[in-house]
């Protein structure tokens, strides 16, 4: 099963669509042009009875000028305006006939006509431009994505291969290795977030423990809470629940909210997952005692790229958002000054019957082979 995000999906359809239709043969555009313009003057002479021979004639006709113009090109377009000022000039003026001269309000129908066409059309070249831009910049930022994945996994590889050889260096070889992982996440972040903005965010749903992804995610953020000196700690989780949701992607956005919450509380302070079952949804709330966001900072928290300091890429959250939208929940955040912020999300709830034999399987996983929750993450 999969899910795009909806308004996502209907804007990059509405481009797909126009650019379909201006890579057609120039003789399906031109006969597009005619037959668009020639339907709305029937349908403008059709309203004579009631609009009369004046109302409103060119406000129905520039409009189909401006989209013949988007729709098929300049050219389509210009040919629109030439038939819509020849309708003008023989079918609504006072003095109807082909053999005069056309009066100043078809000359100025005409020109406001041409002005539109190049218009639109300079509005699509530099659509065009940007839009190849930005697949070239997103080419390159795929190409630095993977040559810098390759160094850190050699990195990676050999830090536990000394840390093998020479236990006592094991605790600066992990501070080596977390940081390889923060840097493997931050490229994620990057390359995730291109694809969300081209609507490519795919979910693959199917019943999960809430109290497992919970337990999952607190896991790995533990040394970390236990370096800042943080008390991280899962609170109020149900046993018997699961939501429909993807594993994943949610423990990713479990992962963005409780990294946040410890970057900014301070030593001392207390993080808290919770989850609480809803009539037809889990309330999911990730809570912190720090110092909290500010009021005109808070409807701007989730906006791409958008931050309060200079720490972080301004990613996670706007990816958070996503996910949880992808999932057709919602994700807000409640935060006061001096007392700290929660944020809180949505997943669609199922039966708890349904992840039983996932959930065994892990729980026989980490029983024969010894492998924590955080690692198998």
């Amino acid at each position: 099963m999969t899910i795009r995000r909806s308004r996502v999906k209907i804007r990059h359809s509405a481009v797909e669509i126009r650019s379909k239709a201006l890579s057609r043969p120039a003789w399906q555009r031109y006969l597009t042009a005619v037959a668009l313009t020639l339907a709305v003057v029937g349908a403008r002479l059709a309203l004579n009875p009631w609009w009369g021979l004046q109302q409103n004639r060119h406000l129905v006709l520039l409009p189909t000028v401006i989209l013949t113009a988007w729709w098929c090109g300049f050219r389509p377009g210009v040919l629109s305006a030439a038939l819509s000022t020849l309708a003008l000039h023989a079918l609504w003026s006072k003095e109807p006939g082909l053999l005069r001269l056309p009066s100043l309000d078809e000359v100025l129908f005409l020109g406001i006509s041409l002005v539109v066409c190049a218009v639109v059309s300079s509005l699509q070249i530099a659509r065009a431009r940007a839009d190849a831009a930005t697949r070239s910049l997103e080419r390159v930022l795929e190409i630095v994505a993977h040559d810098l994945r390759n160094p850190l996994t050699a990195i990676k590889t050999l830090a536990a291969s000394v840390a093998h050889g020479n236990p006592t260096l094991a605790p600066r070889l992990d501070r080596i290795d977390r940081a390889v992982d923060r840097m493997d996440r931050l490229i994620g972040q990057l390359v995730e977030s291109t694809r969300i903005g081209h609507g490519e965010l795919t979910i693959s749903p199917r019943a999960e423990s809430v109290e497992w992804m919970v337990h999952e995610a607190v896991d790995s953020f533990s040394i970390t809470a236990r370096e800042r000196e943080v008390t991280l700690e899962a609170v109020e989780i149900p046993s018997e629940v699961a939501v429909q949701a993807d594993r994943d992607l949610v423990l990713q956005v479990l992962g963005n909210l409780v990294g946040n919450a410890l970057k900014f509380t301070p030593a001392g302070g207390r993080v808290t997952v919770t989850a609480r079952p809803r009539t037809d949804v889990i309330e999911l709330a990730v809570a912190d005692n720090g110092s909290g966001i500010k009021p005109h900072d808070l409807p701007h928290v989730f906006e791409q790229y958008w931050k309060s300091d200079n720490r972080g890429t301004g990613l996670g959250l706007f990816i958070a958002e996503r996910v949880v939208q992808a999932h057709h929940g919602r994700i807000w955040a409640e935060s006061s000054l001096g007392v700290g912020t929660t944020f809180f999300f949505t997943l669609p709830r199922v039966s708890r019957e349904a992840a039983r034999p996932v959930d065994a399987e892990r729980h026989l996983a980490l029983d024969d082979d010894g492998v924590t929750r955080a690692e198998r993450a």
